[in-house]
């Protein structure tokens, strides 16, 4: 099986970075992919524009490069790079994050051992530029697992998830309602459409955690997340569930004063909820 690697840049993220993301998805990999699909999200600077033309230069056809005339968000490029992908397999990248050297060796094994599974995903380790280990997100392993999980948090990390292409083949797609937490939109469709969820245990994928990630999250953004959960729960389960709990647990958390969130964030409370 062959894998293309999705990738969506924007113009204010860091050209170090990407060279970083895209070095983890070609040189470091144990296993190369046969393709990377890098989006273009708007018009871009020149030292991303410089790191995108020396891959290219070294890639040559392997690197095929779209562009959006203006930034069309996350959601919208997504679907714009799926329509450009070659393999059988797609692996979701961020443009500031880092691959395993094993993860995509990793990810195709364990799709070739589980032919009922279409979209893995790995467990997440979170640092930044002092610490290389601010913490590890593990991810429920099995389908039943996972739907389980789902109306709690996703059951994936979303730039460490592998995809069969057959299932946008058969017109599954990012719902370009939603600018925001599209991943969530996509897990549920998919559960929905009978395609089933795994992870392997191993940390597949290296988050960068800049800044305060708290103050960064919008009231908009949370209520966007609401929505998704409540409609998805409601198509996944029914009316008649005690799982509505959780995003509306969520939500109220969303809008607490930021030094409540991040207390919260990394309690062993949270933790013991979402192993429950």
């Amino acid at each position: 099986m062959t894998v293309s690697v999705l990738i969506s840049v924007y113009n204010t993220e860091k050209a170090h970075l990407l060279e970083k993301a895209l070095r983890s998805v070609w040189e470091d990999q144990t296993l190369k992919p046969a393709q990377i699909v890098l989006i273009e999200d708007g018009p871009l600077g020149e030292e991303l524009l410089n790191v995108i033309k020396s891959y290219k230069d070294k890639l040559g056809d392997k690197l095929c490069v779209c562009k959006n005339k203006t930034n069309m968000g996350l959601t919208k490029s997504l679907n714009a790079g799926l329509l450009h992908v070659t393999s059988d397999l797609v692996a979701r990248m961020d443009s500031d994050d880092i691959s395993d050297p094993k993860r995509f060796e990793r990810q195709v094994e364990f799709l070739e051992a589980h032919p009922d599974i279409d979209i893995v995903g790995g467990a997440l380790q979170e640092f930044d530029e002092k610490h290389d280990c601010l913490n590890v997100r593990h991810y429920p392993l099995t389908p039943d697992e996972a739907v389980r999980y789902i109306p709690k948090a996703s059951p994936l990390a979303h730039p460490s998830v592998m995809m069969r292409y057959r299932m946008f083949a058969n017109g599954l797609r990012y719902d370009e309602r939603y600018r925001t937490s599209q991943d969530i939109q996509l897990w549920f469709d998919a559960i929905i459409a009978g395609y089933k969820i795994g992870n392997v245990p191993e940390v597949t994928l290296y988050f960068r955690r800049e800044g305060d990630v708290f103050k960064r999250r919008s009231k908009a953004k949370a209520k966007n997340e609401f929505k998704i959960y409540m409609n998805g729960i409601y198509r996944l389960k029914g009316f008649f569930t005690l799982d509505y709990r959780y995003p509306i647990a969520r939500y109220l958390f969303r809008n607490l004063p930021t030094w409540m969130v991040r207390r919260i964030y990394g309690s062993s409370l949270r933790n013991k909820v979402l192993k429950r």
